[in-house]
């Protein structure tokens, strides 16, 4: 995609309630209690300019798909000075799924398929989307 289209820059992350992979946090039930849906973090920045409130629905699109979860609105992320603009920053755990205990859409749905020319390891960590309320 392009920054036209796609302006802010999403990266997938774990979060400390996690236990290393999805098939493991989906089917563990105390875990599942303490994350029980996916969510999308934004800065308070991004979600005054989107209308994004706290717990609002959020959609997140990419050139390869869009997923939805639950807004959480965290001064965690703040813009990016790149170059004289700003950038904003889109952060998605990436527990989740179609399978298990607590199921909902993959952040993998919006990431490119890049390989570590090294290793093959997949790089998601850094990739175009936009976010809207759902």
């Amino acid at each position: 995609g392009t920054p036209a289209k796609y302006p802010y820059v999403g990266t997938t992350y774990r979060v400390a309630e996690h236990w290393q992979a999805g098939g493991m946090t989906r089917n563990l039930p105390w875990l599942c209690e303490l994350m029980p849906e996916m969510f999308v973090e934004i800065g308070e920045e991004l979600a005054a300019e989107k209308r994004i409130r706290n717990g609002d629905r959020v959609i997140v699109e990419s050139a390869r798909g869009q997923v939805t979860g639950v807004a959480i609105v965290t001064k965690r992320l703040v813009p990016l000075q790149v170059d004289g603009r700003v950038i904003y920053q889109v952060g998605l755990p990436w527990h989740w799924g179609y399978q298990g205990l607590a199921t909902g859409d993959s952040a993998n749905l919006l990431t490119p398929y890049v390989g570590d020319p090294n290793t093959t390891m997949p790089e998601f960590k850094a990739f175009l989307v936009n976010v809207r309320r759902a």
